[in-house]
């Protein structure tokens, strides 16, 4: 049923909003590339957003709870005044469901022998692409509750030369995230190897790739916490900004 939901609302917002859902195109030149790879988040990584939205859709209703407790004993005949702020809570978790499962959707990586492209966004589409020859550090991260889901994040810094391409401008930021695949370290695997091969052709020295194991898992059941508290304090931040 949230699946037919879900395709109901894409086959109306899509079309109103102009949003091409459909898989983003190969550069050109790069379609038959030793190395290509045409990526989506997995579905685990919507069910990690579901729950941090029902983290954040807690905290409403708790403070809505504390809100109505408050005017109910300070001035009952204000009660009426719980109403529209109900109304636009509700009102506000739908959108921002909305918007992250747009972002969902238009969620892709293009892995290709010389560059790498990420698009995201739900409002705002943009494409990042992150030329091999600025990349300097490829990491793979993962917290507690990623783990649990089965899913990590693969991070690409790049050198702060332009490298990274928004619609074909530069931005702030010189850094690309694949977020949410299951084959995090496979990717990291490939993009190492693209990284090699191309800068033995001459271009730089495979020395200087900087690379990051898996982020091990904590021993301390204080440190998961702050994990989990760091994560849904980001997700919290994500949510606020949309």
């Amino acid at each position: 049923m949230i699946r037919a939901l879900f395709t109901g609302l894409k086959n109306i917002v899509f079309p109103f909003l102009k949003i091409d859902g459909t898989q983003p195109t190969i550069p050109a030149g790069h379609e038959h590339d030793k190395h290509l790879q045409v990526i989506r988040a997995d579905a685990q990584y919507w069910n990690f957003v579901l729950l941090m939205l029902c983290v954040y859709a807690g905290g409403w209703i708790l403070g809505m709870c504390v809100f109505g407790i408050s005017v109910l004993l300070a001035a009952p005949a204000l009660i009426w005044l719980v109403i529209p702020v109900l109304i636009f809570a509700c009102i506000k978790m739908l959108v921002v469901l909305a918007v992250h499962r747009i972002d969902y959707e238009l969620r892709w990586y293009i892995i290709t022998d010389t560059s790498i492209t990420v698009r995201e966004g739900a409002w705002t589409v943009q494409e990042i692409t992150a030329s091999y020859q600025n990349i300097q550090n490829v990491r793979v991260t993962q917290g507690p509750v990623e783990r649990l889901f089965g899913f990590a994040n693969v991070r690409i810094d790049t050198a702060g030369s332009g490298a990274s391409q928004h619609k074909g401008e530069g931005i702030s930021g010189h850094h690309a995230v694949l977020r949410g695949v299951t084959n995090a370290q496979q990717i990291r695997d490939t993009i190492l190897a693209n990284l090699k091969a191309y800068r033995n052709t001459g271009l730089g020295d495979p020395d200087d790739i900087h690379t990051h194991p898996i982020t091990p898992t904590h021993n301390s059941r204080m440190d998961v916490l702050k994990d989990i508290l760091q994560e849904i304090s980001a997700i919290k931040t994500t949510l606020i900004q949309e």
